[in-house]
């Protein structure tokens, strides 16, 4: 079976001296040194955006990638795990029933989005903002009522 991404990523990170970090005692330190080289990335990814350059979007949007799992592999925490938590969290923004559907309009109406659409089916449907409107712009995907906040797993 191929290694993951974070994984190759982890293997790299040791073999250029970088060991795993313990969870329980991160270096805040080395931490912030390794997330500025994603800064560093997303400039590289706008500038190769301007000039519409597929090959610098491509390696940019890699790379940062490659810093954001280094610096989980130096925080001690799994990337993989966190990945699928947060995915399994935005999961929860779509739209799973008729229900959850009549529930999320109430929300949202209670927060003065009044102007909404749907797009896509049950289980997968998404409500977006038909205007500008109060923490709504047009065309923002909004949550659903259903919607619970990522959980990620305990640190070792």
């Amino acid at each position: 079976m191929k290694p993951t991404p974070f994984q190759r990523v982890a293997e790299m990170n040791t073999a250029f001296g970088n060991p795993k970090g313990n969870a329980s005692n991160i270096d805040w330190s080395r931490l912030r040194s390794q997330c500025l080289n994603i800064l560093d990335e997303y400039n590289e990814l706008l500038v190769a955006l301007s000039r519409e350059e597929i090959e610098g979007v491509r390696d940019a949007l890699c790379d940062i990638q490659v810093f954001a799992n280094g610096a989980q592999h130096l925080m001690g925490v799994d990337g993989d795990a966190d990945m699928h938590a947060v995915v399994d969290g935005v999961m929860t923004r779509f739209i799973k029933d008729e229900d959850d559907k009549i529930a999320t309009i109430s929300m949202h109406r209670a927060k003065g989005v009044t102007e909404a659409y749907f797009v896509g089916e049950y289980p997968k449907m998404i409500m977006k903002s038909e205007r500008d409107q109060p923490d709504a712009p047009k065309g923002k995907f909004l949550k659903s009522a259903s919607y619970s906040n990522t959980v990620f797993p305990p640190v070792d």
